[in-house]
């Protein structure tokens, strides 16, 4: 029997030892050197944990961003609630989208694994939960609300976002080098999910460069410190 992919799943069984509002009042403590704009999403990001091995690229040494506060909410939320909920680790980012923008639409894997099981798990911090769409087979955006702050979306389906809320909204996403597995698998049996229909061809624009070219790391990130502004 063929298994069905499931483009959204909502999480209501994830217990995270730390509050949410102090996880976020510690994000929103970063320094502005640790925000960088990639220009593929069209979006700000930091890094919260580099999962990657030295010599691989990334952001900082492998472990928590060193900016973070040692055993601070943050580093427990992710170390005790959301690696042991996902059976491993894997490089954790957050998204940072200010009010009437977005990400661009894209692929979070490469183009020949759109339609497969890529799960990403999100972590929504602040801001509207009704932001999200996919692309279906016809090519129509799907909007997608869901029911919880943390919920998994299939990187390898079309995607984007526009945060039409009045607040910037913070999104923890947990991808690469964390792959499927059986603890993970147990853990969301039963709980909700949204299917939507995978489109038959490939944008270009979905495509991001790095999966091309093999690269790693910041890859062709563009710097943009020195014109970020507040907008928390």
């Amino acid at each position: 029997m063929t298994k069905e992919i499931k483009t959204c799943i909502n999480i209501n069984n994830l217990d995270i030892p730390a509050l949410s509002e102090d996880v976020l009042a510690e994000i929103l403590a970063l320094p502005d050197s640790e925000w960088y704009y990639v220009k593929f999403h069209g979006g700000w990001i930091a890094g919260l944990y580099n999962d990657r091995e030295e010599g691989q690229g990334g952001w900082f040494p492998k472990g928590f961003n060193p900016c973070l506060p040692k055993d601070g909410a943050v580093v427990t939320a992710i170390r005790d609630g959301v690696f042991p909920y996902m059976g491993g680790s894997g490089n954790v980012t957050l998204i940072r989208t200010p009010p009437d923008a977005g990400l661009n639409d894209h692929l979070d894997s490469t183009p020949e694994e759109m339609g497969t099981d890529q799960p990403k798990f999100r972590w929504v911090l602040q801001g509207k939960l009704e932001t999200m769409y996919f692309f279906d087979k016809d090519m129509n955006k799907v909007n997608f609300t869901p029911n919880s702050d943390t919920y998994i979306v299939n990187g390898a389906h079309p995607h984007g976002m526009y945060n039409s809320g009045d607040v910037t909204k913070y999104t923890m996403c947990l991808g690469f080098p964390w792959k499927d597995n059986e603890i993970y698998q147990k853990n969301i049996e039963g709980q909700e999910s949204f299917v939507v229909s995978i489109p038959e061809t490939v944008r270009e624009d979905w495509v991001d460069q790095r999966f091309v070219h093999g690269k790693v790391g910041l890859g062709v990130t563009e710097f943009k410190n020195d014109e970020l502004k507040s907008d928390s």
